[in-house]
């Protein structure tokens, strides 16, 4: 029977998470390396409804993108979440910014989801770069991540034709004008700030803000995939999770 040191081991293998940044908190972060694993819950943050659900579930294993614990603690209390993974014996692996930017990783699953054969990484850089012989409008570009990715779309109106798109997923916004000195036309992200979006008309540039959630999320599968392949008796439970952003 795999332990939860043995799925640990299987993602470090895919996206090893000493590559992560320098101030990211990846790997095994609460349970027991030892445990034995026979179900594992997929999900993008282990949130309190994750955990009840995995503990429902009878699952041993939650692995997630955004890390439980990101900052260090001085306490672990009743009601953090950190102590409902321990009191449910629950162990929570985390891949974070080792898988955001790793081959098959979660900037590539998400230029996938949108359609943009063709992409490349750009070296030195965290995007991924897209190219259209025949450029495209902004608003046509839009349209086509709000279809693919089922998302609200933010965005400027000042963007000039769009021959090539920088895509970098979840908080990626401040790299704007590092996309800029690339030449490119349009930055694909998940947040952006109102300065953001003034910077992007200075450029002449689109900003496309599809959401955090929406542009991670897709990602999830990657890693559900992963185990599921690999070890024949763990369960893999993928989250029915929602964007905790509401519009009215």
């Amino acid at each position: 029977m795999p332990t939860v040191k043995d799925v640990y081991n299987l993602i470090d293998s895919f996206v090893p998470f000493d590559t992560a940044e320098e101030w990211d908190n990846p790997g095994l972060l609460a349970g027991n390396p030892g445990q034995k694993v026979t179900k594992a819950v997929f999900a993008l943050d282990a949130t309190s409804q994750i955990i009840e659900s995995a503990a429902e579930s009878g699952a041993q294993l939650i692995v997630t993108h955004h890390p439980v614990i990101f900052k260090p603690v001085s306490s672990v209390l009743k009601d953090s979440l950190v102590y409902s993974l321990i009191e449910n014996g629950l162990s929570v692996i985390c891949a974070h910014t080792n898988f955001d930017f790793a081959n098959g990783g979660v900037n590539d699953t998400l230029c996938e989801k949108l359609g943009l054969s063709g992409f490349y990484r750009q070296h030195g850089s965290l995007f991924n770069i897209a190219e259209f012989k025949e450029g495209i409008t902004p608003v046509e570009f839009v349209k086509g991540i709000k279809k693919s990715l089922g998302a609200d779309v933010r965005y400027n109106k000042n963007g000039k034709t769009i021959y090539k798109a920088a895509v970098l997923c979840g908080g990626g916004a401040g790299y704007l004008e590092e996309a800029h000195n690339l030449g490119c036309d349009a930055l694909v992200t998940g947040d952006a700030g109102h300065h953001h979006f003034l910077d992007a008309d200075v450029y002449g540039m689109t900003l496309a803000a599809a959401g955090h959630f929406e542009t991670e999320f897709p990602a999830v599968e990657i890693l559900a995939s992963l185990v599921e392949k690999n070890f024949e008796d763990i369960e893999c439970i993928r989250a029915d999770q929602k964007s905790p952003v509401c519009l009215m």
